[in-house]
């Protein structure tokens, strides 16, 4: 008996200049030569990525989805209400405006090579963050630029690209807003101050704007970069702003602050509204983020998926500061 493999391949019509339309056939065409016999689905509305990637996935040896960050968003959160043994491999084929984590997962840039390695790719288990219960892959941030790729109209992002977020934000940069906050970390490490921008992430890029060097930034470690950014109350204040976040030199009382950590609190006196992924992600006084350890499993880049391979028998439950298990989304609603 021929057992033939079975992929399902979501795409969003709508994203960046949709492209992911336009190059439907090219990446079809790669996996029929892989051996696939293929399932296609076009998203509809919001949510449908998850709902398909939920309700179909474990049928599947492979779903891959083609859009923006919020595609891959969708679908990673349709997997993670999956139990473990039942969540299938990854691929991610970009086609958004800034598409920040396929730099983090070292994807090629054309379709037919995306889609080489979406279908055939080494797959890796990458850790995946809770934002007081959002889902997020790469990013979950507040303040300066975050609301910009969630209010930016679409039109606009498929013309301008990047310039679309950086435009936007600019204009807002005379009326700066700041959250004074307690930032509380796993094993101790309590930060306070007035801060114009703060972020969790698992990624060397952000909006194109904020860039990690790829050595701190590992996708399987169980812990998140975190990266404050202090009020500036002048120039000066800017030019160090401007200076630590290239250099990276981030002092504990600096302008920019940088740590590590696998859970973090942040608490604040009004409420502070936060994106995932580049999306909405509410807003409310103190969000807690944690991270779940190895939570999903997506092909990644040849460079990325040398550096540290998924597990055999696919990844473990990963374990907090303390030592304790972090559960999964699937693990916390059956309690």
């Amino acid at each position: 008996m021929i057992c033939v493999k079975k992929l399902l391949y979501i795409y969003n019509p709508a994203a960046g200049r949709k492209t992911a339309k336009v190059n439907l056939s090219d990446a079809l065409e790669v996996f029929a030569r892989q051996g696939y016999e293929i399932t296609v689905h076009p998203t509809q509305a919001r949510g449908d990525a998850a709902a398909a990637a939920r309700d179909q996935g474990p049928d599947f040896d492979r779903v891959v989805c083609c859009g923006g960050d919020g595609t891959l968003n969708e679908t990673v959160r349709g997997v993670l209400e999956l139990p473990r043994e039942r969540r299938p491999v990854l691929g991610y084929i970009p086609a958004g405006t800034t598409n920040d984590f396929s730099r983090t997962l070292e994807l090629p840039r054309t379709v037919p090579e995306l889609a080489e390695v979406a279908g055939e790719g080494v797959p890796r288990a990458i850790d995946v963050g809770l934002a007081e219960g959002n889902p997020f892959t790469y990013v979950a941030a507040f303040g300066l630029f975050t609301d910009v790729s969630y209010s930016t109209p679409q039109a606009s992002k498929n013309l301008l690209g990047h310039f679309a977020y950086v435009l936007e934000g600019m204009g807002k940069l005379s009326n700066i807003p700041s959250y004074h906050m307690k930032v509380t970390a796993a094993g101790g490490r309590v930060v306070e101050g007035d801060f114009i921008y703060g972020m969790v992430g698992n990624t060397v890029s952000v909006g194109g704007l904020v860039n990690l060097p790829r050595d701190k930034v590992l996708l399987d470690d169980g812990r998140f970069e975190v990266i404050l950014i202090r009020r500036p109350e002048n120039g000066r204040d800017w030019q160090s702003i401007l200076t630590a976040l290239t250099t990276l030199e981030l002092a504990e009382d600096g302008a920019v602050t940088g740590f590590s950590a696998g859970e973090i609190t942040f608490e604040c006196g009004q409420s502070v509204a936060w994106t995932v992924d580049g999306e909405f992600g509410g807003e409310q006084a103190v969000t807690h983020v944690k991270n779940l350890s190895q939570a999903v499993t997506i092909a990644c880049g040849p460079g990325s998926a040398e550096k540290r391979p998924a597990r055999e028998h696919g990844p473990e439950r990963g374990r907090a500061q303390n030592g304790e298990a972090v559960p999964d989304q699937a693990e916390a609603k059956g309690k």
